[in-house]
This record gives structure tokens, sequence and C-alpha cells, in this order.
């Protein structure tokens, strides 16, 4: 494993156990075993850092999304995509949150766009397994599939935040089933 990661590594481990006030350069440098200066070769401030690490989650969430089976009923496609993205964010405890929240209160412009950018990469994978279950006939032919891939990240956002809000004492996973017949009943009827 090169530097890069390992800081990355200890980053996101620093930000799972202690939030993102506590995630500060000195800090991750100190997990390493590093001087702080030292950081600053690998990342340029702590908005860098946090790209990086948003890029590392977002290419988790696209891996997951991208080894789903395209052409599977939406029940499977479901359990491929939704369960284990819930599952990766129980892992990380919620951490997409947290980048959302100090980018919108923060206003920093290039988290802004790398989580928007990472939205809309989502939104457009579900849309695009829904446009092509709309064409095999695996969900009813009125269906909005943008307006369902919207609903389905939605119901992602919603159990991470009571996830975070209940530090933990209910599973992000332990809904997964009952909200996936919700969801399948909004595209299957």
């Amino acid at each position: 494993m090169n530097r890069r990661e390992e800081i990355l590594d200890e980053a996101m481990a620093l930000l799972v156990e202690e939030g993102l006030s506590r995630l500060t350069m000195k800090r991750v440098a100190e997990r390493v075993g590093f001087s702080e200066p030292a950081m600053y070769r690998h990342f340029k401030d702590k908005e860098d850092l946090m790209l990086a690490m948003i890029e590392r989650v977002r290419g988790r969430f696209f891996r997951i999304a991208d080894q789903a089976d395209l052409s599977a009923p939406p029940r499977t496609y479901l359990e491929q995509t939704f369960c284990r993205i819930l599952a990766y964010l129980e892992e990380v405890r919620g951490v997409t949150i947290l980048f959302l929240s100090d980018s919108t209160y923060n206003r920093k412009e290039p988290l802004r766009q790398a989580l928007l950018d990472w939205f809309r990469g989502m939104s457009s994978r579900f849309t695009e397994y829904l446009e092509g279950a709309k064409a095999r006939g695996q969900v009813p032919p009125d269906l909005d599939p943008a307006a369902a891939a919207l609903t389905w990240l939605g119901a992602v956002q919603a159990l991470t935040i009571r996830y975070i809000l209940e530090e933990g004492r209910v599973s992000i996973t332990g809904s997964c089933d009952e909200v996936l017949e919700i969801l399948l009943r909004g595209v299957t009827r």
C-alpha cells in the first residue's frame, strides 16, 4: 500500500471514530506516524484530503452499482445495490452525511461539486437500470425511472441519517428488507 492510501485509511478511520470536527491534518499525521508538514506532500490541505476521501467512498458506491446485473429483475437488482450500499454505509458509519453537511455548511465548492457528481452518478446508474427494466417489461410502462431512482437514493439517505442520529443504536441494514419491499411495490405495483 502506498503512503497516500495509508493516509486515506487513517483519515477514514479517524472520521468514523471521532467525526468530522476531529479530522485535522495534524491528527491524521499522528495516526500515520509522521509530522504534519509531511502530510502536505500528499495532500495540499484538509479539503484536498476530504476530496480524496469522497472519491474513495464514491468509488465504492459506483463499484457496487456497476457490479449489479442490469438485466436482473428489480428485487435482485435492489439486493445487489441498495442493500450492499447500506451495508457499506454501516461499515463506515454513514460518513456520507458528514461530507454532505460539511460541504453544505461551509460552502466548499469543490466538495459540493464532488458530492453532486456522486449523486448524479448514482442517480444515473439507478435510472439506467430502471429504463432497461421498463423496456424488458419488469416494471410498469408508466414508471418514471428518474423519480424512482431519486426515491431509492432518498431511502439510502433517510436510513443513514437515522443511523447517525441514533448514534449507531439502530442498524442501517436492519430495515433493508422492509424498505426493499416498499421500494419494490413502488416500481412493480
